[in-house]
């Protein structure tokens, strides 16, 4: 018996480094496999072998599968995170009074409130409206919400890149583009209905 026991430490001691790998040490802390390794060391037969590596086969797939879920579900955490964090960024503050037809106050209705024509200045700047000579024009883009009329500004009179826009408004060049194309077809479509 004592034999036994010298040769396993024997084994154990000549393959130290192999034996303090995680995985092997993960295997060996399971009885039954500690009990196919003694019993392959002391009787080094094929089958013992063959039952060995089996059982570390199968050890080491699980250890695989459990390592494969685990960056799953942390890689999956990570980017849920993102999109969370994204979508609060890209929401929208709810407004107090009623919206237009294009999911923002219109430049009129702020124009209409006295106490609003500040804002409006401030928000959109003196400079769009203000360079407007055309009476049609200035009706058609005061019909605009004042996000379309900011992006128009940006745009043509202090000739802000798309990007810049986004970046500054804190959205998406998407978002910047849409909104700008939005606006020029509104505006289109109301001179339109007014020379007719």
């Amino acid at each position: 018996m004592e034999k036994d026991i010298q040769k396993i430490e024997e084994f154990f001691y000549r393959n130290h480094k192999q034996v303090n790998n995680p995985i092997i040490k993960s295997f060996l802390l399971d009885s039954q496999n500690l009990y196919l390794v003694q019993k392959a060391i002391l009787y080094p037969t094929n089958i013992n072998k063959k039952l060995v590596d089996e059982s570390f086969q199968s050890h080491y797939k699980n250890v695989r599968k459990t390592k494969y879920v685990s960056n799953l579900i942390y890689f999956f955490s990570l980017d849920f995170d993102k999109k969370r964090r994204r979508l609060q960024n890209r929401t929208l503050l709810v407004l107090d009074k009623g919206l237009s037809k294009d999911g923002g106050t219109t430049a009129k209705e702020l124009i209409e409130d006295a106490s609003n024509e500040k804002k409006l200045n401030r928000i959109v700047g003196e400079g769009l409206l203000d360079n407007i000579g055309d009476e049609k024009l200035f009706n058609s883009l005061k019909k605009l919400t004042v996000k379309q009329l900011q992006i128009l500004e940006m745009i043509y009179v202090k000739e802000f890149s798309i990007k810049e826009i986004a970046q500054t408004l804190q959205t998406t060049p998407q978002n910047i583009s849409n909104l700008h194309r939005n606006a020029l077809n509104k505006l289109n479509n109301t001179l339109k209905k007014r020379r007719e």
